[in-house]
């Protein structure tokens, strides 16, 4: 059997929202769960065609193709590979271990090893750490990727992109150190993401505020004096127009009362 110089023509089909759409030769990156069709050049064929696979040492029949019978499709690839008879092309629906070289074979001549690649688009990412942090204190920030497996990671604040520096800091891109936050490191924070299909984004809101700021309560305090007294215990200097208050009325002398901020002496 002779090998073909020519690659396999392969494109992934839309709708698919993540990869690229435009036709590859050799090499085409894709994303799990798209379509992708490889498409056969001019190949001299007998009475037996087949696709195959190869994955480092393994090598393994996607299906077999005799022009008399229908096609026979390896269990793994069924209910998901549309193989047309005419023109001899595969249709593919693509998992994560779909990861591989294809080619397809006859009995006289095969065409060149096609690398397929495929790779889970990136879900939202989070961000974890303290909303809230007090002025001089050092804070960190982490993006997780929940699903799929980001190539680079970057931050942005209030929409500009962040540098490092002795201020702002980086743990494997992933995480981002502020070092002595001040009131100005306030605002929001985005973490974005990005693989070979996708790229996705979140923000986060970091309030810095200074401790002197703290607002102390204010409690009112009142001394009840003669909650319980009726009117024959009410003084004689009180004036008579209070005689006609209820029996039991509370008199109360309210105070103000501030909390006192106590330094070391």
């Amino acid at each position: 059997m002779e090998s073909l110089l020519v690659s396999l023509p392969a494109r992934t089909l839309a709708p698919c929202y993540s990869a690229d759409l435009r036709p590859a030769s050799g090499r085409l990156v894709s994303a799990v769960g798209c379509t992708v069709l490889l498409t056969v050049p001019r190949l001299r064929v007998g009475r037996l065609v087949s696709w195959e696979y190869r994955a480092g040492t393994e090598q393994g029949v996607i299906l077999r193709y005799a022009f008399d019978r229908p096609p026979s499709m390896s269990r793994p690839f069924e209910n998901r590979t549309r193989f047309n008879e005419t023109n001899l092309s595969l249709q593919m629906v693509l998992r994560r271990d779909d990861g591989r070289l294809y080619r397809l074979s006859s009995e006289e001549e095969a065409t060149d090893w096609f690398q397929l690649l495929v790779v889970e688009p990136l879900s939202e990412p989070e961000i974890v750490g303290n909303s809230s942090v007090k002025a001089g204190d050092d804070t960190k920030l982490v993006c997780n990727v929940l699903k799929g497996k980001a190539d680079s990671y970057w931050w942005k604040k209030n929409g500009k992109l962040l540098l490092g520096s002795e201020h702002i800091q980086f743990e494997d891109n992933s995480t981002l150190c502020i070092v002595r936050a001040s009131m100005r490191d306030s605002g929001y924070y985005a973490c974005v993401v990005r693989n070979a299909v996708s790229h996705n984004e979140t923000s986060f809101l970091l309030k810095v505020h200074n401790a002197a700021n703290v607002v102390l309560p204010v409690v009112l305090a009142c001394v009840v004096v003669g909650c319980l007294a009726g009117p024959g215990d009410i003084p004689e200097d009180i004036p008579s127009s209070s005689h006609h208050e209820p029996a039991g009325l509370a008199m109360c002398q309210c105070q103000l009362v501030l909390p006192v901020c106590c330094s070391n002496k």
